[in-house]
């Protein structure tokens, strides 16, 4: 008996041992360490912050000395005597206050989730690979380390890893200890990776297989009607009257035989968030009651703890800029100086085309091109999980770019031509560091004109009253339907041909309406004579230029609420076409809910029940409509035709045979599909309002900013917030307005701002989600630009003095 207790004692003192060590797997899951997690020394009792001011002193490779002040919500103000120190700082405050964000962002690129996560990341990981992110990000290196200008983003890279270098174990930031890793090194190829995932955000989605199916499912009728590029009347970002049409064009009109002609299955499918993309506006001294301009951007974005943002001020004797950065990248994305504002907003042009690959041999070794065999160049990624082996997996690139999506019997493999892939021409990683030192637009011309992907629509506004939005970025000189089906990879002349010039790129400077505007709406309307395709928003646009054709006189607090509205043009055009006839559906049922759409303001407010029932009745609105679209989505991807595409067909032709639903004896017109619609949404709310106590539109579709772990300790979910995407108040369940800016350009500056979130990764320290709230109820923060010393000795809660190394001699 004393053996078997002593047997037992052991046993559970082996069990503990290991247990928080981390030695541990159930169910293939390796538990973390929680001796090292729990250490009262340096586990996670190590993370609490100090109460109060703290003033730290540092010794760091820099020129001259420095300091950086944080405000009272933690915005450091970094203030050096030149540009290298001030980047070298900035990196420095970025890691310090974010480095486990950084790396995990970088790690996502590269396709090595797994060796954090384990199994549960393997098919993200897969999927970067056969991307070519890495390869992308490697290209990127390769080009910027052989230029002049590299030498400062370097700076940037060395505070990294100053701060990085200091670190000792119980220092780790939280999650490093929770998956048991360790801060690597911060290389320029983690910057290049981390910039390389913006591009595959912003412009990594392509929909050539989704309108290759539809294409080779209906009739050409069918398909032109319900699937129109352009609406009868549009807003692009760059009006006719400002869009200059070059006397030469490059590029070559594309032969259609090259598109692919048959059906590609389901297992290519990919989804957007409808609702990403941004606000930008500015609106000239002529239209604002002060006589300055007010610049004003809104990005949407996926939301998360941290914030993809971090807000700082940089400031030197040659520049004051204020603004956010994207962590991991140096100097100011969108922000403002003493003389000028910025800001962008996505182009979505599609510069990723799909082409189907002819194997010369079973092995997938050789393919045909012109006629002749060329070898695929191999690469064998090897992706390490933890706890279980490597995977290794082979990836075929050919010409056009990666083997992205493969077959079972090779017949439909598709290889990837991707511009993000391409080495850059100019100093793109400078874009946002010049940028911010700009006096006037010629400068900022000069200062932008490296950017090359993801295009964007650069915002741009200056203290003496210019007001501009240029297309910037490098795009293909395409022409009609070039790039939007998948084509066939066996011929090099279905390739681009050649990019359109830069000075083509559509371009608006002061134009007669005083305001600039995009939503991320198309660039240019069909006579400019390159072809656009891609992803582009229909109704934000339409609200933006409406208040900002009819206002006059405006403030930065109009603005403000203008960024809040959730008004809804969709919701306007849908209800106004309801047939009165469902009126009289489901008795008092019917008369209570038609009468409260009709009386709906048509904004998505969280108090509100009536954004519920549109929302409900738009879902069997479509699939009613497109009923044999819905039926084929389990094997094949066929995209389901906009909703304003819709709204013009009830009108136009209501007769149209896709309103006829395939299952009945009877021929539906679109008159039935609504009152159908109507009935089933009346059904399902009223059972909704019985199961809820309180339904609204805030509970029934809460926003979640989740911690990229998920854990809900670290994370701000079921919040009730106004909005939705086709507002300007762009949101949805994980994603909207992730930093609303409004800059009035007085003498001086005045600046608000806000995003959903907190400066510091910390899920310790107050000011890890402290803005959530004030975003959520549309609070801004003044923005300290043009604050003096004694203001700001004020609100400071911690001051850190950096001096220069003493080098020997």
């Amino acid at each position: 008996m004393q053996k078997f207790v002593y047997g037992l004692h052991f046993s559970i003192f082996l069990f503990v041992l290991f247990f928080l060590n981390g030695n541990i797997e159930l169910f293939r899951k390796t538990i973390p360490p929680f001796g090292k997690f729990l250490d009262p020394a340096k586990g996670v009792w190590h993370h609490n912050v100090p109460i109060g001011y703290v003033e730290d002193n540092l010794t760091l490779p820099i020129s001259k000395q420095a300091s950086v002040i944080y405000d009272e919500r933690w915005v450091p103000h970094i203030m050096a005597e030149n540009l290298e120190d001030i980047l070298f700082l900035q990196g420095y405050t970025e890691a310090e206050n974010r480095l486990f964000q950084m790396e995990l962002m970088s790690r996502a690129a590269a396709g090595e989730l797994s060796s954090i996560f384990g199994e549960v990341t393997v098919g993200l990981d897969l999927d970067k690979r056969r991307r070519g992110i890495k390869f992308a990000a490697e290209n990127a290196v390769n080009a910027w380390k052989e230029m002049p200008e590299f030498d400062l983003a370097q700076k940037y890279i060395d505070g990294v890893n100053a701060y990085i270098s200091q670190l000792k174990p119980e220092d780790y930031p939280l999650e490093f200890k929770l998956f048991n890793i360790q801060p690597e090194p911060w290389t320029v190829l983690k910057s290049a990776l981390i910039f390389k995932e913006m591009s595959l955000f912003l412009c990594g989605k392509n929909e050539d297989i989704e309108y290759t199916n539809a294409k080779n499912t209906f009739t050409q009728d069918i398909f032109n009607q319900w699937y129109p590029e352009h609406e009868d009347i549009e807003n692009p970002v760059v009006p006719d009257h400002s869009l200059v049409i070059p006397d030469t064009l490059f590029g070559k009109q594309q032969d259609n035989s090259s598109f692919y002609d048959g059906i590609i299955k389901k297992t290519f499918f990919e989804t957007r968030n409808p609702g990403i993309g941004s606000n930008q506006w500015t609106v000239g001294k002529s239209k604002t009651k002060s006589g300055s301009n007010i610049f004003c951007n809104d990005p949407h974005l996926s939301l998360g703890l941290p914030s993809i943002w971090f807000e700082q001020h940089l400031k030197t004797p040659q520049f004051n800029a204020y603004g956010v950065s994207f962590p991991g990248f140096p100097g100011i994305m969108i922000g403002f100086n003493d003389f000028i504002a910025w800001g962008e907003t996505n182009v979505g042009q599609d510069v990723e085309d799909l082409f189907l690959i002819e194997w010369a041999d079973d092995k997938k070794n050789t393919y045909y091109l012109d006629g002749k065999k060329l070898k695929a160049d191999i690469r064998i990624e090897k992706i390490a999980i933890k706890g279980a082996d490597p995977l290794y997996d082979t990836i075929r690139y050919t010409k056009w770019g990666p083997i992205f999506k493969s077959s079972k019997d090779g017949k439909n493999d598709l290889s990837i031509r991707w511009l993000s892939h391409d080495k850059p021409k100019g100093a793109e990683f400078m874009t946002f560091v010049n940028g911010m030192m700009c006096k006037n637009y010629d400068e900022y011309l000069t200062a932008t004109e490296n950017f090359q992907t993801p295009a964007q629509n650069f915002g741009f506004s200056s203290a003496s009253g210019d007001i501009a939005i240029r297309i910037n970025g490098m795009l293909p000189a395409k022409y009609d339907q070039d790039g939007r089906f998948v084509e066939y990879g066996n011929n090099s002349k279905n390739d681009w041909s050649a990019f359109i010039p830069r000075q083509q790129n559509p371009h608006v400077v002061n134009p007669p309406e005083n305001y600039v505007s995009s939503a991320n709406q198309r660039s240019a309307s069909k006579n400019y004579p390159y072809y656009f395709t891609g992803n582009f928003e229909n109704y934000r646009n339409k609200t933006i230029i409406e208040k900002l054709k009819t206002g006059s006189d405006f403030t930065a607090q109009d603005m403000q609420k203008m960024q809040m509205s959730s008004f809804s043009p969709k919701a306007k055009e849908f209800v106004s076409v309801i047939p009165t006839d469902c009126r009289q559906m489901g008795s008092a049922s019917g008369i209570n809910w038609y009468d409260k759409l009709k009386e709906w303001s048509f904004e998505y407010l969280k108090d509100k029940t009536e954004p519920v029932f549109f929302e409900i009745y738009m879902k069997h609105l479509r699939m009613n409509t497109f009923d044999e679209i819905y039926s084929k989505l389990d094997e094949v991807a066929i995209p389901i035709p906009k909703d304003w595409v819709l709204y013009k067909n009830i009108l136009n032709d209501p007769l149209n045979e896709i309103f006829n639903i395939k299952k009945t004896s009877t021929i539906e017109n679109a008159d039935n599909i609504q009152k159908l619609a109507f009935y089933k949404t009346i059904r399902e709310i009223d059972s909704l309002m019985t199961a809820w106590k309180n339904l609204n539109w805030g509970n029934y579709n809460p926003l979640h900013i989740y911690h990229p772990t998920r854990i809900p300790a670290l994370s701000a979910n079921n919040l009730a917030a106004d909005g939705c995407p086709d507002a300007i108040n762009a949101k949805g369940n994980s994603f909207g307005p992730s930093w609303r800016m409004i800059v009035h350009q007085k003498n001086p500056v005045e600046a608000y701002g806000v995003y959903p979130g907190g400066q510091s990764g910390n899920p310790f320290s107050p000011y890890y989600k402290n803005m959530v709230n004030d975003w959520v109820e549309g609070k801004y923060h003044v923005l300290h630009q043009n604050i003096t010393m004694e203001e700001l000795s004020k609100k400071q809660v911690k001051k850190v003095v950096a001096s220069p190394n003493k080098v020997k001699s």
